[in-house]
């Protein structure tokens, strides 16, 4: 039986009742914001309660709404079951697991990264790991229907994936340090007349533990997480969609969507046949020098002079052939960012369409910022339409 390709929209994550968590990722600049924005603007039309977040320091989805949102959720302007948030700071800049969930109150503001300043080094990233623990935690207590994650590019989402193993590796290494431990809360305890025992310390590495196991559980379960890769028809995006879609098999967590935004369609009346404009007219073109497009507008009679018929009709043809030269750089421009896009989408379906829901997205002709414009976003990505390829150019022999 011959493989069929899957349909290129996002219609089956949006009807997809059992998922909690959606990550939406790529690149920087391919559109992440957009279609996380536009994903939970869509979701929140069938679900009880919609969250997304931002986990990028550049924190673009008050820009995409049009609206200032901060560290708690907030309901976006025109909705009433659609929520904001964008994390802060804190979490990238200060990687400070705080002891909050220890028995006595007096250990309350206790620092396991200030204690052990050791495990840091020996464990490399594994402040970040410990920030992004406290992260999830959070999320996994918030009473949403779904949350939809904006990431950050991808370098510091595969982290953010990744947490749980490393946060593992560096928990196991703290057995090594259990006189260091015994030691350090002495001189924590004496500089601060706390009395943080170390069943405390055991006790909050329980929990890291405990966080750690739910979380990697939760991000592999196909049904209740998925991942959402943004890229566009170029080389480097191409290339980071694959490293994201080959980390994230190696995570085990579900990718089953990919969507290719800023995608150039064929625009009607021009040829795509060869994908360039006749040389013969392109040469001409380039020849011409004509007369400034200011003076072929401006008639004679606007500046209180009189022009013959014979001239009007230079004047004009001028005009036309100038609107021509215009034209055929336009069309240049458009048929060289077709072919080069082409290849790109050719090898995007070559790699994912019988894996993948691919989704091309038009080009937008204007910014997409405020709920109408994101809501006829969402629209694209719930609607299929086969990738813009051009055929093969003919052979020359």
């Amino acid at each position: 039986m011959e493989d069929l390709e899957l349909e290129g929209s996002l219609k089956e994550l949006f009807e997809t009742p059992s998922l909690r968590w959606i990550f939406v990722g790529g690149k920087g600049g391919v559109g992440k914001t957009t279609t996380s924005c536009a994903v939970a603007a869509q979701l929140a039309k069938t679900r009880e309660s919609v969250l997304i977040i931002s986990t990028d320091p550049a924190h673009n989805i008050s820009d995409a709404f049009t609206q200032k949102f901060s560290n708690t959720p907030t309901l976006v302007n025109g909705f009433d079951n659609l929520y904001a948030m964008e994390i802060d700071s804190r979490y990238q800049e200060t990687f400070d697991f705080k002891m909050s969930n220890l028995p006595s109150a007096e250990a309350a503001s206790f620092s396991l990264t200030s204690l052990l300043p050791e495990m840091l080094q020996a464990v490399p990233g594994i402040d970040e790991a410990l920030s992004f623990a406290e992260l999830m935690q959070n999320v996994q207590s918030m009473k949403y229907s779904v949350i939809v994650f904006d990431t950050a590019p991808t370098g510091h989402t595969l982290r953010l994936l990744a947490f749980p193993d490393l946060l593992e590796r560096g928990l196991k290494k703290l057995s090594t340090f259990k006189d260091k431990i015994q030691s350090a809360l002495q001189m924590l305890n004496a500089v601060s007349g706390q009395q943080i025992q170390e069943q405390d310390f055991a006790a909050k590495i329980e929990n890291l533990k405990a966080v750690t196991t739910s979380v990697r559980e939760a991000f592999q379960d196909p049904a209740h997480t998925t991942f959402v890769c943004v890229c566009i028809p170029e080389f480097l995006s191409v290339y980071e969609t694959e490293r994201l879609v080959q980390e994230l098999a190696k995570q085990k967590i579900d990718c089953s969507n990919i969507v290719v935004n800023q995608v150039l369609f064929p625009v009607g009346g021009v040829q795509d046949e060869g994908c360039r404009p006749p040389a013969s007219l392109l040469a001409s073109a380039d020849a011409e020098t004509p007369a400034p497009l200011e003076e072929l507008l401006a008639p004679p009679a606007a500046r209180g002079e009189k022009e013959t018929a014979q001239e009007e009709n230079a004047r004009l043809r001028q005009l036309i052939r100038r609107m021509q030269i215009r034209l055929l750089a336009l069309e240049k421009s458009y048929h060289s960012r077709r072919a080069m896009q082409s290849r790109y989408l050719q090898q995007i379906q070559d790699l994912y369409s019988f894996d993948f829901h691919v989704v091309p997205i038009p080009q937008q002709p204007e910014e997409v910022r405020g709920i109408e414009r994101l809501l006829r976003f969402g629209d694209l990505l719930s609607s299929c339409r086969p990738l813009p390829i051009l055929p093969p150019a003919p052979s020359s022999s």
